[in-house]
């Protein structure tokens, strides 16, 4: 049996005011046997060890586990829809699968850019849905007790678009970061701060439906 040629080497540093790296959209695409094939909506939001560990080429990056939103309301709770409807929408730079595009990267690219670092960025990803809006919701371990639930226009001006939808995620997690700056963490491991995680650690793996309208980002946090 044949030995695979060896991966390609990593990318140089994208220089900026932090010194974080990230995996270059130009580089060839990573081997197939290199690709996840994780795409569970339950293990997206709420993965397990395997799973998580798993799931990324970078050894530094993890996925955030989360819980799926539930509303307050024990007759919402046993009336709603639960069930996912509409598949997950995935972030993805070209020639890579399921590995996620850096949130700093979504909020602050143009359009352009995006097009041509982004698979599928201009794919209209929620006119299937045939709704007007969603609501995104945010749960960060430890800071459960802070709220934040958006409205997100879809059809404003016209179908919005894989790259618009990121760019609007990335920019709800910078304010919610932003929000949480006076609030006390109940979790260590993944306190928010600047002595903890930031917005550039942050990653847009996906969009997932939880309920009703109701989504959530699947993120991943990467500390190089």
């Amino acid at each position: 049996m044949a030995h695979l040629p060896p991966p390609p080497p990593p990318p140089p540093p994208i220089k900026s005011q932090s010194t974080m790296s990230y995996i270059n959209p130009l580089h060839p695409p990573v081997a197939a046997s290199q690709k996840s094939q994780f795409s569970s909506l339950g293990g997206a939001v709420q993965p397990n060890a395997a799973q998580s560990a798993s799931s990324f080429i970078s050894p530094f990056r993890r996925r955030l586990p989360q819980p799926p939103y539930t509303p307050a309301s024990k007759w919402r709770t046993a009336t709603g829809r639960t069930n996912q409807v509409h598949s997950a929408i995935a972030f993805d730079y070209l020639g890579y699968a399921k590995q996620g595009v850096p949130m700093r990267e979504m909020s602050t690219r143009s359009t352009v850019a995006l097009a041509q670092m982004i698979q599928g960025a201009g794919d209209a990803v929620l006119a299937h849905t045939g709704v007007a809006r969603i609501t995104l919701r945010i749960i960060w371990p430890g800071y459960e007790h802070v709220e934040w639930a958006r409205s997100i226009e879809i059809n404003a001006n016209g179908p919005i678009t894989r790259a618009q939808l990121g760019a609007i995620i990335s920019q709800n997690f910078a304010r919610y970061i932003e929000k949480t700056r006076t609030e006390a963490a109940r979790s260590s491991e993944w306190h928010l701060g600047s002595s903890g995680i930031r917005f550039e650690h942050m990653v847009l793996v996906a969009l997932c439906n939880v309920f009703e309208d109701v989504w959530q980002a699947d993120v991943a946090v990467d500390l190089r």
